[in-house]
């Protein structure tokens, strides 16, 4: 394929920050062969200060990263309230969006991009009007979901995201879920430009792997059977039914742990909801842990379970690449059915799929996973056959069709259809 310029990829969640839209950008750029440039933040947006490890991360990889002081204006406390305060921060963020601007215009010349994907919908979405005005480079928007599903006190109606959605050449959408949402807020819009990129994984980094004897030990972890997630700890994951089914569990299978890898403001309920169920002893919070440990961490595990729900204000999970990464590791997963999951786990293939709201579901699907073995090797022998069809090096091979694909109305790679 013969592309025309290289896309310009804007993106204010990116390595060395983690999240399942930074993994996305990651691996895009990772796997379009230096098609995709990358600009991306080197101040964190939750204290203002350098971002630790940025240097290092854009060092190892092999396409080019662009590091901007910031992309979007810092949400700090102001000392004015009221009117006097909005006054401040529109100030600062005029005068950032004026600095920003300039950069990216002279980026996309200096890259000689002729395309420009929008990473953060709600965050870059006024840049689609700026490349529209003064460029004749295409705009792309790729969509999550919980940005467009999700309750916004200052766009109730979603008409901001609307309206640069409506402006966008190209959408991107990550599951079905996701291309629902935006069927459901721009209508018949949405079908002539809308293309559907399901997430992928790492197939050559996660990996099926024996369980790594300083990590048995060091969560005390020796001849037992272990559930595990690794996710941030928010309460659309569900980690807090996950614990009051495993309760269950553990009554009948004493041999069995719950890991828990990853750190959120949700920690604390997630320690009260173990000591509540009486398995306090029994669930290990493994707190934040390296990159270079991520996978041994997946591996530890016998069963990944994460039991996303949605939640009363509509955030809920967009896809959920951790049920592939831990699929890529050999583990069958107990999964949610609210959100994007079920483009990810199908139900008696690769995990099973359960409300996240019943704790009752939750544990028939852990106990059954613990205690039927051929149940169990039935859906890991198949979770690895799926993992494996889902490697990023395909899905940037779609997403650089749909970017560069000269006819703006007509279906690129897989049709949101």
């Amino acid at each position: 394929m013969t592309l025309p310029g290289k896309v310009l990829l804007i993106a204010n969640n990116f390595p060395p920050v983690r999240g399942g839209s930074a993994v996305v950008y990651d691996n895009l750029a990772r796997y379009s062969g230096g098609k995709v440039v990358v600009v991306a933040p080197r101040i964190s947006y939750v204290d203002g200060l350098p971002m630790i490890g940025w240097r290092e991360h854009d060092r190892r990889v092999q396409y080019h990263v662009i590091r901007l002081k910031l992309l979007r204006t810092v949400l700090r406390p102001v000392p004015w309230r009221g009117m006097l305060g909005k006054l401040a921060f529109r100030a600062s963020d005029l005068v950032m969006r004026v600095r920003l601007a300039a950069t990216l215009l002279w980026l996309v010349r200096a890259e000689r991009a002729s395309v420009v994907c929008i990473g953060e919908l709600l965050a870059s979405s006024w840049v689609i009007d700026l490349f529209h005005r003064f460029t004749a480079v295409r705009t792309v928007v790729y969509v999550h979901g919980e940005e467009i599903t999700t309750e916004d006190p200052y766009d109730p109606e979603h008409q901001r995201a609307r309206r640069a959605l409506l402006a966008a050449d190209r959408i991107i959408v990550v599951s079905r879920f996701t291309l629902g949402a935006v069927r459901a807020l721009l209508g018949p819009a949405a079908d002539g430009k809308t293309s559907l990129i399901e997430n992928g994984v790492d197939t050559a980094r996660f990996r099926p792997a024996g369980k790594r004897p300083d990590l048995v030990e060091l969560y005390r972890l020796q001849d037992r059977f272990v559930f595990v997630s690794v996710c941030r700890l928010l309460e659309k994951k569900g980690i807090d039914n996950a614990i009051r089914a495993f309760s269950r569990v553990v009554a009948r299978h004493p041999d069995c742990r719950y890991l828990v890898v990853g750190t959120g403001p949700y920690e604390e309920a997630l320690r009260t909801a173990a000591a509540q169920a009486g398995v306090a002893d029994s669930v290990v919070f493994a707190g934040d842990v390296s990159d270079e440990d991520l996978v041994a961490h997946y591996c530890l595990g016998d069963v990944f379970v994460m039991p996303n729900r949605e939640l009363a204000n509509g955030d809920t999970e967009g896809f959920g690449l951790v049920f592939l990464e831990a699929n890529s590791c050999g583990l069958p997963v107990v999964a949610g059915s609210d959100g994007g999951s079920r483009d990810a786990v199908q139900d008696g293939a690769n995990g099973l799929v359960v409300d996240g709201k019943s704790v009752d579901e939750i544990a028939a699907a852990m106990l059954g996973l613990r205690e039927d073995a051929a149940l169990y090797d039935a859906i890991r022998r198949r979770a690895l056959m799926i993992a494996a069809a889902a490697d990023w090096k395909g899905k940037a091979e779609q997403f650089l069709k749909i970017c560069t694909d000269p006819d703006p109305m007509r279906p690129a790679g897989m049709l949101a259809g």
